[in-house]
């Protein structure tokens, strides 16, 4: 009885090895931690402000470089649809190559002259139940996110800044809303940051790309392109991404080949 029995078992497994493994599906938390909190992080902007050196935010800076790292390995590859939503943000994020993602109002000169990149906190993915992607809607397709989305980037990590909750909130606070209108001067000019907001914004920028809201009294924090969402095929074999590149957006289709996502095609849609 237990020969025939030790004999089936060999044979399941035997079976087994041939047959497709299914993807973890257990749910693996970030681990992430802040080290400050946001007033811990205001006082040190604003104390850091009132010094008269003129690298004087630069410790603050290697700090947050420091103490804020990507996402553990476990996280990015628990499921193949998590997996895949890390590659596809790999491969295509190119803040300092725009012009390989379409043609853009500022060139490829957005992101220059600044010491570090800045990665955006949350993304929206898509998995659609077939391969059309026109089969997409914002408002009743099934979406799902990631917060505190670190991933790594094809870019030097000493440069590469994730931006968190605490850090977002601080810098906001730090940089304020002193504004134009929208339009002042002419109608096509968007609002621009002045006051006591614009010298605090002229000291940032030599540190990380702040771009100052179109419409005035907000600030895009995190380096362009920033990624709305990435839709997937059913399959997770091609990729749809909707993104800005400053005041403009674009679309770009990626494709995996075996295990490596290529971009097929990129372009600017439309302009604030």
């Amino acid at each position: 009885m237990t020969r025939h029995f030790l004999i089936a078992i060999f044979f399941l497994g035997l079976i087994s090895c041939g047959q497709p493994q299914k993807s973890n599906t257990v749910k693996v938390n970030d681990a992430y931690k802040p080290t400050y909190t946001v007033s811990q992080l205001i006082d040190k902007l604003e104390h850091t402000f009132r010094q008269e050196h003129p690298d004087r935010f630069y410790d603050f800076f290697i700090d947050w470089n420091k103490n804020v790292q990507p996402n553990f390995d476990n996280f990015i590859n628990q499921n193949d649809t998590i997996n895949s939503v890390f590659s596809v943000y790999k491969e295509f994020y190119k803040p300092l190559d725009l012009l390989k993602l379409g043609e853009w109002e500022w060139g490829n000169k957005l992101n220059s002259e600044s010491k570090y990149v800045v990665i955006q906190n949350k993304i929206f993915f898509s998995v659609l139940p077939d391969n059309n992607f026109e089969d997409f809607d914002w408002e009743k397709s099934k979406k799902d996110s990631l917060v505190n989305f670190r991933p790594p980037i094809n870019l030097d990590k000493n440069k590469v800044l994730y931006l968190t909750d605490e850090y977002a909130k601080s810098i906001n606070m730090f940089l304020g809303t002193e504004s134009t209108l929208l339009g002042e001067g002419n109608i096509m000019n968007p609002s621009r940051a002045e006051g006591e907001s614009k010298k605090r914004y002229d000291v940032l920028r030599t540190y990380i790309p702040i771009l100052h809201g179109h419409n005035g009294g907000y600030w895009h924090l995190q380096t362009h392109p920033d990624i709305s969402i990435v839709i997937f095929n059913k399959d997770l074999t091609k990729a749809k991404i909707d993104f800005r590149v400053g005041y403009q957006g674009g679309e770009a289709l990626l494709e995996r080949n075996n295990n490596e996502w290529i971009i097929k095609e990129s372009k600017a849609t439309w302009i604030e």
